[in-house]
């Protein structure tokens, strides 16, 4: 389809749906297509559709005119129908195709409606895209929908943006964290994770606090999820005093957080991608999923993928017997990778 096609379609500002529903890595794994929409429709108004608490780690983005929150339930969802009927968008790109965000989009009338061809799914859109099968990349594999529109973009990386405010906020919660002023180097974990198969031990990672505050002289600070206070605990207990923790926070303050430290040592998810796009040395730990798809940032900067292929990688498992693709990875392993990522 040629650009020009959307841009003519309706008098006033063109506008230009996007949506990814949830989880915080996969809506910031999508805000790539943000940047490639506005490059290929300069002056159109480029809005996202999503979920709380994950929409808000999109406030701020320069290239969004809005964010349209969608809550649970029949009413939230007619109600996000009648505002995007009432916005009037010329194109809809939908990167999660599951069946609410598909119907949200049927019933609002847009003209272009893109998404994958999963299952059912695909007969509600009217464009399907499928992309190459050698696309392993979740970032390439999301831009690839835009060639439906005649946007051709290159990979790039994920962005999010904090305000000055926030940044200022996030240094003081992180001089607060050891008693009022944070040592000179600070390296922020996060040793949590929505499936237990995807964390690294909690000894190894107050192991590796011991071993940065003595190889690196940094202090480590924990990022605590919701439910994950006991493990931060652990891990806080176990590093000998060479680690604090944060206790669990809205997203956008716990990211204010992670951009005031100078790395990041993260298990597979949404915060190691939330250092990413923040632009702050990350070191990601991998077991059951594949990194060639869930950590694209090979030569994007500061950021390197830690993971043993075991010959049962990779499983997608979310609970395991057998974590031996986890716990064969060393401390020195991990610390070696932030050696690398921060220069130190």
């Amino acid at each position: 389809m040629d650009p020009a096609a959307i841009s003519v379609r309706r008098d006033g500002p063109v506008r230009i749906l996007v949506t990814r529903l949830r989880y915080l890595g996969d809506v910031i794994l999508t805000t790539p297509v943000i940047d490639a929409l506005g490059e290929c429709f300069p002056g159109a108004e480029i809005w996202y559709m999503a979920e709380p608490p994950y929409s808000s780690i999109l406030e701020n983005h320069p290239g969004l005119t809005g964010v349209i929150e969608v809550g649970k339930g029949i009413a939230s969802m007619l109600s996000t129908i009648r505002k995007i009927r009432k916005l009037g968008f010329a194109a809809a790109v939908d990167l999660f195709y599951n069946p609410r965000s598909a119907n949200i989009l049927r019933f609002s009338g847009i003209p272009v409606r893109i998404g994958g061809g999963r299952k059912w799914r695909g007969r509600i859109y009217t464009d399907v895209f499928e992309p190459d099968s050698n696309i392993r990349s979740a970032i390439s594999h999301h831009l690839a929908a835009l060639e439906i529109l005649g946007c051709a973009s290159s990979e790039r990386r994920p962005r999010v943006f904090l305000s000055e405010d926030e940044l200022v906020s996030g240094r003081s919660t992180v001089d607060s964290a050891f008693g009022g002023a944070a040592p000179d180097r600070t390296v922020v974990f996060h040793a949590g994770g929505t499936w237990p198969a995807k964390r690294w031990p909690a000894f190894s990672f107050a192991s590796l606090a011991r071993v940065v505050i003595e190889r690196f002289d940094s202090r480590s600070l924990l990022v605590t999820g919701p439910g994950e206070e006991l493990l931060s605990e652990q891990v806080v207990s176990e590093s000998a005093g060479s680690a604090a923790a944060l206790p669990p926070m809205p997203i956008r303050e716990a990211a204010a957080a992670i951009a005031a430290c100078d790395a990041l040592v993260s298990n597979d998810g949404g915060v190691m991608h939330t250092g990413v796009a923040l632009g702050v040395p990350t070191v990601g730990i991998f077991g059951p999923t594949e990194p060639d798809i869930w950590f694209p940032y090979s030569g994007m900067g500061p950021y390197e993928v830690i993971t043993r292929n075991e010959a049962c990688a990779p499983c997608h498992l979310h609970e395991c017997g057998d974590m031996k693709c986890l716990e064969k990875i060393s401390v020195d392993e991990v610390a070696e990778g932030l050696g690398r990522v921060t220069g130190w």
